[in-house]
């Protein structure tokens, strides 16, 4: 009996021991399936990578309102021509490219400032008359992402079905704009809103603009591409070269229009003929999507050199950029990237253009830490305007930093074209440059502020193409 209680509790040891052993191994095994599912966790999100989206449009600032030219001759939304009054044919007539005004002042290129060369010795010029050199007008333009949105309609017009893009006149809801250049309380904006600068400009019929630094200045673009009319003062004593892409003449048309007072930044609205206002507007917004963004003056550019664009497809540009920032500059490497995309190579890209991270505060105080410097005018125009070629920008770090690298480049004649985005801020190559190519190879830009005189100037433009900005009638004014 005794044998059989001893057997008993044994039993009931080991009984016990297999489930303290079993409850144990449990709490192993779950402690690595944890481990494991954790790890792997971890594993796959350490490599996760993030992207961008759009952030959703914020009203109101998600659509502009444009007045209806065509309103009421409509049927199932198409325009009925043959119920157009004279103004809204001739308002069909421009986004059927139809306007004989306005098309002639497209197709109307500016000549260039025709200058005798001088040469300096011990900074005493010596002019030979006999030999002409050619300094080319240019302006900064604007990128064409801020040309405003079209809208395609059909018009019925003589038995036929025509498609157009309608271009958008902005509503007006002031007579002029409350930025008034050289008062600086009149600029409340910050680094963050140009939105709500840009959309102070598009709600007035006018906008005041001036001569700056020069008389090309980055502001009347900027009211150009909101949908507003600039009134320039003092336009008749910019000369005959500088600002001639703009379209002077119908500037000052505008300026004209009875009721409109300047002293005041009144429009006197009993006098006022807002059909002739829209139309000097439509126009006006016309012949800038067509002269005046950085696509289309980089155009002219290579139509004055005559370089085959279209004809070749062995495309390989060097723009030679610096990494300050300066607007015609980047304005021009914008044009230039945008027609050439990979095929343009570019030394000292300005990171500004391309690139600004996500997890940043987009602010004066956090891009002046990421850019190490601040921009002119808060960036306004030109900043991330090459977002979308931030791979370029990587590539063009990676391959051209390297000034060996650049000038073998170079030797080798590996570019069918070499620009100087601002020559005399960044020059040191052209002696080499010419060296190895010939004149019509070379694009020299300077977009130097009016009074800057440099000698250096007529040199230069006897071996390249040379494109100015501040063009004086006389040429002792700026060599």
């Amino acid at each position: 009996m005794k044998w059989k209680r001893i057997l008993l509790c044994f039993l009931l040891i080991i009984f016990t021991m297999v489930i303290i052993f079993a409850k144990f191994d449990l709490i192993l095994i779950k402690k690595k399936i944890l481990y494991e599912f954790v790890n792997e966790n971890r594993s796959e999100t350490s490599f996760i990578s993030s992207y961008s989206i759009r952030m959703p449009c914020i009203e109101p600032h998600c659509n502009i309102e444009c007045i209806d030219i065509f309103e009421g001759i409509t049927k199932d939304g198409i325009i009925n021509g043959s119920s157009l009054s004279r103004i809204q044919n001739e308002h069909l007539m421009i986004d059927m490219n139809n306007d004989e005004l306005v098309n002639n002042l497209i197709n109307s290129i500016p000549p260039p400032k025709i200058c005798p060369h001088r040469q300096y010795i011990n900074s005493s010029p010596t002019i030979y008359s006999n030999i002409s050199i050619n300094f080319y007008p240019i302006i900064f333009g604007f990128p064409d992402q801020y040309l405003l949105e079209t809208l395609s309609r059909k018009v019925l017009l003589n038995k036929k079905i025509y498609q157009i893009n309608q271009i958008c006149l902005p509503k007006k809801f002031q007579d002029f704009s409350e930025l008034i250049p050289g008062r600086g309380e009149t600029y409340k904006f910050k680094f963050e809103s140009e939105i709500d600068y840009r959309r102070i400009y598009g709600a007035s019929y006018f906008a005041i603009t001036m001569k700056k630094g020069g008389w090309d200045c980055n502001r009347h673009y900027e009211i150009i591409s909101t949908g507003t009319i600039p009134y320039f003062d003092k336009l008749n004593l910019a000369g005959n070269y500088t600002l001639s892409h703009l379209p002077k003449s119908l500037l000052y048309d505008a300026q004209h229009i009875q009721g409109v007072n300047r002293l005041h930044l009144t429009i006197n609205h009993k006098v006022f003929d807002k059909d002739k206002y829209y139309l000097i507007l439509h126009r006006l917004l016309y012949y800038a999507k067509y002269r005046l963004t950085t696509v289309k003056i980089v155009e002219y550019i290579l139509n004055v050199i005559q370089y085959p664009l279209k004809s070749s497809s062995n495309h390989s540009v060097l723009y030679l950029s610096h990494y300050s920032d300066d607007y015609m500059k980047e304005y021009m490497l914008h044009g230039f990237t945008k027609i050439f995309k990979d095929n343009l190579h570019v030394s000292q890209p300005p990171k500004y253009l391309y690139d600004y991270p996500g997890s940043k505060m987009w602010n004066a105080e956090e891009s002046n830490k990421y850019y190490q410097h601040d921009l002119s005018g808060f960036g306004f125009g030109f900043r991330l305007t090459l977002k979308n070629y931030f791979h370029l920008y990587q590539r063009d770090l990676k391959d051209l930093s390297n000034e060996d690298v650049l000038k073998n480049n170079i030797k080798n004649r590996i570019y069918s074209l070499i620009v100087f985005g601002s020559i005399l801020r960044r020059n040191d190559l052209f002696p080499f440059v010419k060296n190895y190519y010939n004149r019509s190879q070379i694009i020299l830009i300077d977009g130097e502020d009016e009074y800057t005189r440099d000698n250096r100037r007529s040199e230069y433009a006897k071996d390249a193409f040379y494109f100015l900005r501040e063009i004086p009638d006389d040429c002792n004014r700026f060599l």
